[in-house]
């Protein structure tokens, strides 16, 4: 068995890892308001230590860079990623979740 090393820039934030799995992939098979706000994906680090609920998530190729840009930090959608992360938070029974945030998240599984 080979490791796996997996770096992404994302936007979101984390959540219990004992969300039940079931319920986290039929609330993600229905978002509703994908369209209108942003459809939210999940990631989990490593064998399951962390899971987040990300808005934007963008893998970082091996030996390169991704440059986080004051764009990215002003980006006008981040009302509309932040209304539907803390939509799919509530519909997990996560409504006390942290506030959204620029991630760099490095899976090493």
């Amino acid at each position: 068995m080979g490791l796996q090393h997996s770096t992404y820039k994302a936007y979101g934030f984390e959540i219990p890892t004992t969300t039940d799995f079931d319920a986290l992939d039929k609330v993600l098979a229905e978002q509703p308001d994908a369209d209108r706000l942003a459809r939210v994906t999940h990631q989990y680090l490593g064998d399951f230590e962390h899971l987040f609920l990300l808005a934007i998530c963008e893998e970082i190729e091996a030996n390169t860079f991704a440059r986080l840009a004051p764009d990215d930090l002003d980006r006008h959608m981040r009302p509309i990623w932040e209304t539907a992360l803390h939509n799919m938070a509530v519909r997990l029974g996560h409504a006390a979740h942290p506030e959204p945030a620029w991630l760099v998240l490095h899976d090493h599984s």
